[in-house]
């Protein structure tokens, strides 16, 4: 390790760039970066432990003829931001370890005025998983997690000319990460996410939101960071209604907590019926009326909450037909990214007649979530808290909380978004108790107006009826439970007449159930890895689940067959988990349309 002090934890988060992304506030990074590899951290780090001073951060050249510099990102390998670089690169398909990014910013005149004005971030989507930034050779900021955005700070240090963006970004598996050692999913690696050069106002708005609570009652909150922010008001507006004028931005994020008649005669979104309404935040000097910033939003008004084992959306008791989905695009085994890959990964689930998608086990893009709330689709999204997480840790603890923050506060715009999840199979115990529970109270700061939940592993008893009596099941809203008879246990034969409740009088969503099938694959139902096979453990699954007087929902596991290296059987799984209703080019498997059909006939 270094010997040099860590960087401050980059803690500002810009939410509402799609306001800005219409004029030139915004410069895509996007496009062709170069790429170094480096497994032993030597471009960072010296033989004595000590900062490199020549490190690849540098980004040097030669001086003259006789200068050694060992690395050139001019001419080292070329990679596409957003992507990862294991499908990028096949021979990186299984790399874990660091390498370099560089990309050179050039600012023209205009750029550097407009930068000398106010204020310039570089803003990441995400990168997988642990993330160094330097601008210029000099470190700016250190990321931990590789899901959810974060942004860096450059004010200043854009004059006009040819500036070095180095990024080092390390997926290596640590003990001490969220997630850990092991995960049933591929561990891409690199900036997966599209990265933005935003300039804003000397003071401006940081964060924004607004979203209905279970009452009916707008509700939502509104940062200001900058110089003059004790002396500008927020005025919020939805279409060409004002709804709330917001001071004391000085001090940090401020509610807005209109009145209840201010959601009156504003039409709700609704599963299946979005409605989007513009929502603009406009900041403002209150003395002269002149605007400092604004942004904007496109958001739905609707209510969730539940009564005992019951789920309301708009106070229409809703069933979620859904089904699980992992962040990896449609074809190619590759990290999804942006807006063609949501909309076709929508598009199945819709031929599903899915009215509920849950985004595993991670934080998906932002284009995901933007495209439900489009669509009026009911989403889940999730922390990757997953097997063998060092709940003890306080590091662990503290990047659980930041992982949290990134989640909630990108997302809590999103109509769609109805349930935060903290965590998936995890094991009982105090330390994972208390650590979840500091999640879940999280979430509930953050944004008190949704559900939370956990994928409880719940194994069957010897007995046909499955009581639930995990802890968690007091903390959160809704209970997940992730149950594979038919499968992993349990004869298919007696999955019909399997019955499952808890103790806790919440309702109960199958987060994961299924079985694997190589499409293609056909023989006799009593055949595993056939199509015939995956679709009779559906059948029966579904006709026990007709049974459930506590259930809610469900989403299977899952939508499409993903990249996984715990998965190696020859000729079948190939590195795929099989599990999917379709394959990995999205080929459509027996158990699709037997789903889709079930999925029909509900009311």
């Amino acid at each position: 390790m270094t010997t040099d002090p860590d960087p401050l934890l980059t803690d500002l988060l810009l939410t509402n760039l799609q306001s800005r992304r219409d004029d030139d506030h915004v410069v895509s990074l996007d496009g062709t970066w170069k790429l170094i590899l480096d497994p032993y951290d030597s471009g960072l780090i010296n033989i004595l432990g000590e900062r490199n001073k020549t490190g690849y951060f540098r980004d040097f050249k030669p001086r003259h003829q006789g200068d050694r510099v060992e690395y050139d990102f001019d001419t080292s390998t070329d990679i596409e931001v957003p992507g990862d670089w294991n499908t990028q690169h096949p021979e990186l398909l299984y790399y874990e370890g660091t390498a370099w990014y560089r990309r050179l910013i050039e600012v023209d005149d205009d750029h550097a005025a407009r930068a000398s004005a106010g204020r310039s971030f570089v803003h990441f989507g995400a990168a997988n998983h642990t993330t160094r930034v330097f601008l210029d050779g000099e470190e700016l900021a250190l990321h931990e997690g590789g899901f959810g955005p974060f942004t860096v700070e450059v004010t200043g240090r854009l004059s006009a000319g040819t500036h070095s963006l180095v990024v080092m970004v390390n997926n290596r598996r640590e003990p001490d990460r969220i997630p850990a050692m092991r995960s049933d999913w591929w561990n891409f690696g690199g900036i997966h996410r599209s990265v933005e050069l935003v300039h804003t106002p000397a003071t401006s708005i940081i964060d924004a939101w607004l979203t209905m609570a279970p009452d009916g009652c707008l509700t939502g909150g509104v940062t200001v960071d900058g110089p003059e922010a004790w002396a500008l008001e927020v005025r919020v507006s939805l279409g060409d209604e004002v709804i709330a004028d917001v001071a004391n931005l000085a001090d940090g994020e401020q509610p807005i907590d209109p009145p209840s008649s201010a959601a009156l005669g504003f039409e709700r979104w609704a599963p299946g019926a979005p409605v989007l309404h513009r929502a603009t935040w406009t900041l403002h000097n209150p003395d002269t009326g002149a605007v400092v910033d604004e942004v904007h939003d496109d958001i739905g008004l609707r209510t969730v909450r539940v009564d005992g084992t019951t789920l309301y959306i708009n106070d229409v008791e809703t069933y979620l037909n859904g089904i699980s989905i992992h962040g990896e695009g449609p074809s190619g085994g590759s990290r999804a990214a942006g807006e063609a890959d949501a909309s076709e990964l929508l598009d199945w689930a819709e031929a599903l007649n899915a009215n509920f998608v849950r985004l595993a086990h991670y934080q998906h893009d932002e284009a995901m979530v933007r495209e439900a709330d489009r669509r009026g689709l009911l989403a889940w999204g999730e922390l990757p808290v997953y097997w063998g997480i060092d709940f003890e840790n306080p590091a662990t603890i503290a990047n659980a909380r930041r992982q949290a923050d990134e989640l909630v506060v990108r997302d809590r715009n999103r109509a769609s978004m109805i349930l935060w999840s903290a965590a998936n199979e995890t094991l009982p115990g105090d330390g994972r108790n208390s650590f979840i529970t500091t999640i879940i109270e999280r979430f509930r700061a953050l944004d008190p107006t949704r559900l939370t939940t956990a994928a409880l592993l719940t194994l069957p008893t010897n007995s046909p009826n499955t009581l639930i009596d995990d802890p968690l099941g007091e903390v959160v809203d809704v209970i997940g439970v992730n149950e594979y008879l038919g499968w992993y246990y349990g004869d298919r034969e007696a999955i019909p007449e399997t019955t499952w409740s808890s103790t806790f009088n919440k309702p109960l969503v199958f987060s994961e159930l299924g079985a694997g099938a190589k499409f293609g694959h056909h023989g006799s139902d009593d055949e595993i890895w056939t199509e015939e096979f995956q679709a009779a453990v559906y059948r029966a699954q579904l006709e026990m689940i007709n049974r459930q007087s506590e259930c809610i929902g469900l989403s299977p596991w899952i939508l499409k067959d993903f990249r996984t290296p715990m998965r190696v059987l020859p000729g079948i799984q190939d590195g795929y988990n099989r599990k999917g209703l379709v394959s990995e080019e999205g080929e459509r498997k027996l158990a699709f349309e037997l789903l889709a059909d079930w999925y029909k006939e509900q009311p």
